[in-house]
C-alpha cells in the first residue's frame, strides 16, 4: 500500500465540532470534512514537532546569544577603555598648553553636559572651537 493512498476510519466527534468543521470549510480552503480533518490533523502534528524543536533549540540560541553578548560588552569595554586613556592624554595635554581659571571648570562641565545632550554626543571639533570663540 502507497503511503498517498487513503484509508478511512471512524472518529467519535461531538456534533458542534462537526458543525463548526462544516463552517469553516470555505476558510480552510478545504473541499470536504475529512480533508479539512486531515489538513487540522498535519497543522497539529507540525505545531506539536516545533514544540519539541523549540523546547531543543531555546537553550542552545540563549547560550549562542549570552556568548555573543559577552563577546560585545568585551569590545565594548576594551574600546571605551582606549577612548579613556586617549580622552586623559587630551586633557593633560590641555591642561599643560592652557592656563584655564580653576573656578570656570564646573561652568565648563555643565555647558559641555548641556552640549553632550544636546548633541546626542556627537562633539566636531569645528564645533567646539566656534563654541569657544563665542563663549569666551
Amino acid at each position: 500500500m502507497n503511503s498517498d493512498n487513503k484509508k478511512k476510519y471512524a472518529f467519535w466527534m461531538r456534533p458542534s465540532m462537526v458543525e463548526t468543521i462544516e463552517s469553516m470549510l470555505p476558510e480552510a480552503n478545504a473541499d470536504s470534512k475529512s480533508e479539512f480533518v486531515r489538513m487540522a490533523v498535519e497543522f497539529f502534528v507540525g505545531y506539536l514537532r516545533s514544540k519539541k524543536t523549540v523546547n531543543y533549540m531555546a537553550p542552545i540560541i540563549a547560550g549562542t546569544i549570552k556568548s555573543e553578548i559577552r563577546s560585545v560588552e568585551k569590545n565594548l569595554s576594551e574600546m571605551i577603555f582606549k577612548l579613556a586613556v586617549e580622552q586623559s592624554m587630551a586633557n593633560n595635554i590641555t591642561a599643560y598648553c592652557n592656563d584655564f581659571d580653576m573656578n570656570e571648570f564646573d561652568g565648563l562641565r555643565r555647558d559641555c553636559e548641556r552640549i553632550v545632550a544636546e548633541t546626542n554626543g556627537i562633539i566636531d571639533l569645528e564645533e567646539a572651537f566656534r563654541w569657544q570663540e563665542e563663549e569666551y
